[in-house]
């Protein structure tokens, strides 16, 4: 009887520790930037995981659990982004989402790797991340295929003699970028003539701009953040008017016009999504975002926003013996704000891309 009687005790204790933890919240972690320079990028990839979180929630959320988000800043720092990748799987996050710049995600990939944590990030593109069965899912195009496209672009320009700067706090990113450049503008007869390294050495912006301009080259191309590019282009054109000026796709938010003014009108830049489509599930992610927000949504916003309910539809559809990775891997594709998305069996994912040149304080497409 009594082995009867503390088996219907154990029964009836397994069904209600089921039930709890049906009831308690996905927990996703998210990493990135969140003060500072360049922290614009962060901040607007936490808004549109916010948001696409809420509106899951505000249909009953994930078999009637509701999404947590929580946010963490790393500080452009692998240590502290290394410490918050463990504090997340002491608290059991479900996934991670970010971070948002190549040089964290190079710090966070073997402890993601050892934890066995999903990862996806909307935005991290440096090449040497591609290829490789782990737990980081990138939702961006790869550095290769956006620098070698801006290698095109200036031969096509005839700018056959660059200069570039460097960003060395995120040198993954800007690392990668300038090989992947150097080895098609090589192919195609261009010349890097110099090649400046910011926020390091305590070398001045001033200082840069000044060694960027000394060999007379046909254009300047600035890997660098939004508040970099826009000051650098500022410290630019104080030496010259008309030089022409380009800067990575890291640089594309609403931030490098506020702070760029008229020193970066004419820029060109790659851009990994249209802001003036018109499709119908577009306007309404412009409209939700800024009735939430009261801002626009940039670049990584989009991508986060993609990334996020991509992430959402594989935990919701996934069998329950089934390892998140496995169903990211295996879900078929799915309608973004722009595209169809997915990832493959490395988890890469790719993104269409095209240019845009800022005119007038807008940023508009290259036909």
């Amino acid at each position: 009887m009594r082995t009867i009687k503390s088996l219907c005790v154990l029964i009836v204790g397994c069904f209600f520790l089921t039930a709890c933890d049906q009831s308690k919240p996905i927990k996703i972690g998210f990493i990135a930037g969140l003060a500072g320079p360049g922290s614009d990028v962060g901040t607007a990839a936490l808004n549109a995981l916010k948001l696409a979180a809420n509106q899951v929630n505000s249909d009953g959320g994930i078999d009637g659990r509701m999404i947590e988000i929580i946010p963490r800043d790393d500080e452009k720092s692998p240590e502290i982004a290394q410490k918050h990748v463990r504090e997340f799987s002491q608290i059991g996050v479900d996934a991670i989402v970010g971070p948002i710049i190549s040089s964290i995600g190079m710090a966070m990939l073997p402890v993601i790797n050892e934890l066995g944590i999903v990862t996806v990030s909307p935005t991290v593109s440096a090449a040497e991340f591609a290829g490789f069965r782990d737990y980081l899912f990138r939702m961006n195009t790869t550095t290769r295929q956006n620098a070698r496209a801006y290698a095109r672009r200036n031969i096509d320009r005839n700018h056959r003699t660059i200069s570039i700067a460097l960003d060395g706090q995120n040198e993954a990113f800007t690392d990668s970028w300038y090989r992947e450049f150097l080895l098609e503008f090589d192919e195609l007869d261009g010349r890097v003539i110099s090649k400046i390294w910011i926020n390091v050495d305590g070398i001045t912006l001033a200082e840069a701009a000044a060694q960027l301009m000394e060999n007379s080259p046909d254009g300047i191309v600035l890997i660098t953040n939004s508040a970099d590019s826009a000051n650098l282009a500022k410290e630019i054109r104080k030496l010259s008017k008309d030089i022409p000026l380009a800067a990575a796709e890291w640089a594309g938010t609403e931030m490098l016009i506020e702070l760029g003014g008229d020193a970066i009108e004419g820029m060109e830049l790659v851009q990994a999504y249209d802001r003036y489509d018109n499709n119908p599930r577009f306007q309404k992610f412009i409209a939700d975002y800024q009735a939430m927000f009261d801002e626009t949504p940039g670049y990584s916003s989009v991508l986060t926003y993609d990334a996020a309910n991509v992430l959402f539809t594989a935990l919701k559809t996934k069998h329950p013996d089934q390892g998140l990775d496995d169903a990211l891997t295996t879900l078929p594709p799915q309608m973004g704000l722009h595209q169809e998305l997915m990832f493959d069996q490395f988890g890469d994912g790719n993104r269409n891309s095209y240019f845009v040149t800022i005119q007038d304080g807008k940023f508009i497409r290259v036909q």
